[in-house]
């Protein structure tokens, strides 16, 4: 799990990797601004989808799913999800 360890302290995400995780076969993001980023896209395209790996790298838990095999992509046995980032601690 990755996030803050003090509550003053700042994660910035640089990349989310997903395999096999809902609807995704293969996905990389790794163009997110130091500002404000916004997923738009028609529904069902998998916004909520990238949200919800942010939060189950972030929390260990899904926001959505009771149990992990919610997850998976239908068809395959495992998801991956990678999440890189950092930690600006607080001053």
């Amino acid at each position: 799990m990755i996030g803050p360890q003090d509550p003053g302290d700042r994660m910035k995400i640089e990349a989310v990797k997903l395999k096999k995780f809902r609807n995704f076969d293969d996905l990389t993001i790794s163009s997110f601004s130091d500002g404000i980023n916004i997923f738009y896209g028609p529904n069902g395209s998998g916004k909520t989808n990238i949200l919800e790996a942010i939060s189950l790298s972030s929390l260990g838990k899904s926001c959505r799913a009771a149990q992990d095999s919610e997850m998976v992509k239908f068809g395959s046995d495992v998801a991956i999800v990678e999440i890189e980032g950092t930690v600006e601690k607080k001053k």
